[in-house]
């Protein structure tokens, strides 16, 4: 057998798939999450996690307050546990609105949260660096990171100020975390 080339359309195809990623997510926020992948290049693991706020298979409801997670009613709503094993040592989450958010909330955060604690709906997190008010189509945001200070934390998107309790009709957004792999002893 000899080496296969691949095409350039081949080989974009494939890389636009990326590889699916089981992000192990919270109850309250699993079916607004419409895909997420990792590509490699080199060490670097980037994994895209594509939300849709405003779904329609899953009542997506905003708290109403400051800080608390987006997601079904009094359900756990992480996004993912940001584990080393996954997603490498992260040193940037960036956020990207691609459809601005309307209905109980029209500001919105990543926030990380050392547990679930409070059922994953009242995370008392942190609110990722730069990330706070997305509120505007095109709008590109990211928090950089040089301590691997979100390994093992949990991930969520929260109102990012006071709001209404009412359900999301609309928010997309593209989550980006870029986290590198430790290089094999050579």
């Amino acid at each position: 057998m000899g080496n296969r080339r691949l095409s350039r359309k081949r080989l974009y195809q494939v890389e636009k798939l990326g590889q699916k990623v089981d992000l192990e997510s919270g109850p309250g926020i699993r079916d607004a999450i419409v895909s997420a992948t990792q590509h490699r290049q080199g060490q670097e693991i980037i994994t895209e996690i594509a939300i849709d706020l405003g779904t329609s298979k899953q009542d997506i409801e905003a708290p109403g307050t400051d800080r608390h997670a987006i997601g079904e009613d009094s359900k756990n709503a992480h996004i993912t546990q940001l584990t080393v094993a996954k997603f490498g040592i992260i040193t940037e989450v960036r956020a990207i609105v691609m459809e601005a958010p309307t209905g109980g909330a029209t500001d919105i955060a990543l926030e990380h949260a050392a547990s679930t604690a409070n059922g994953g709906v009242d995370p008392s997190g942190t609110v990722i660096t730069n990330l706070g008010a997305l509120t505007a189509v095109g709008q590109d945001d990211s928090g950089p990171y040089d301590n691997n200070g979100l390994a093992n934390k949990y991930l969520f998107v929260c109102a990012g100020e006071n709001g209404t309790n009412a359900n999301m009709d609309t928010g997309k957004l593209l989550i980006y975390i870029h986290g590198f792999a430790e290089p094999a002893d050579l």
